[in-house]
């Protein structure tokens, strides 16, 4: 018998969705049936699928030690992040060129391996004491793009900026070099579909793409490269960089999607607006 306590990282998730989570080895089916025949109860009671998980609820697992196995938390040592503001739920960062937002690949080096080494040597995250919480980063750059990404620490702020995130709460600010010489400003809406690596960029909403808006502003000027801001109305996969080649501008550098230039790409992400949510925020507005 197994018995787990729940805490406030852990609240507010269905039972089901918790235990998936919790315990890789238990199989959905072998779940759902140890639930329907009371071997699987919640503070001692028969449990439903779909219950919300509170604070201090107590689950309790009659259920054998091979399926029970709780997945293992590494810790990098490599801390190296800069933290451009940080408070008791969250924290942005500035990521670099060249490093991974998030690895499928357990252990391996990114930003958000890099944020909980941070947190753990602060002493704000202790994985041994969680569940199946672990801080987590709400927006992705690619590889490639530099530039400021919401860390959130507990669970409540991972719900909080994803929610004003879906809720186009959360305005995102870019600069980037580009080919030709851009003049005029444009509002750009198009649409995108996400192929393997790729995104195909099409005028007309068709089934499978996503429409992507944003608007750009030149503001420096180059022998054949334009400097342009750009804020994010959508974030598709890849917008800028396949929006801004569809229009004739790639991205300098950018030879996945046209550019012939032996340089850097330059893409960076060098400004966050949120506009006032429940979730209290010392700042509202950061910048590099």
């Amino acid at each position: 018998m197994k018995e787990i306590r729940i805490n406030e990282n852990d609240a507010n998730q269905r039972l089901d969705k918790f235990l998936e989570k919790t315990f890789p080895e238990l199989r959905k089916g072998m779940m759902y049936k140890a639930i329907r025949n009371k071997k699987i109860k919640v503070n001692r009671k028969r449990a439903e699928f779909s219950q919300i998980l509170r604070v201090d609820d107590v689950i309790l697992l009659f259920l054998p030690d091979d399926v029970l196995i709780e997945k293992e938390k590494k810790i990098l040592h490599n801390a190296k992040i800069n933290v451009v503001y940080e408070d008791e739920n969250i924290l942005v960062v500035d990521k670099p060129a060249g490093l991974l937002s998030q690895s499928a690949k357990e252990g391996q080096d990114c930003l958000v391996e890099r944020i909980r080494t941070y947190l753990y040597q602060k002493g704000e995250y202790n994985p041994k004491a969680e569940h199946n919480f672990a801080p987590c980063i709400c927006n992705r750059l690619d590889r490639n793009t530099s530039g400021l990404v919401i860390g959130a620490k507990n669970a409540y702020a991972a719900r909080e900026i994803n929610a004003a995130i879906r809720q186009h709460l959360v305005h995102k600010y870019y600069h980037a070099k580009i080919e030709g010489n851009l003049r005029n400003d444009i509002d750009v809406t198009l649409y995108l579909k996400k192929i393997d690596t790729k995104a195909l960029v099409s005028t007309t909403e068709q089934e499978g793409y996503m429409k992507a808006q944003m608007r750009v502003h030149p503001y420096k000027h180059e022998k054949n490269a334009t400097w342009i801001k750009v804020e994010l109305i959508t974030g598709r996969f890849h917008q800028i960089r396949a929006c801004m080649a569809f229009l004739g501008y790639p991205l300098a550098g950018d030879r996945k999607y046209g550019s012939m230039r032996k340089e850097d790409m330059q893409l960076d992400a060098y400004r966050i607006v949120i506009d006032p949510i429940e979730m209290e925020l010392e700042q509202n507005e950061f910048k590099k």
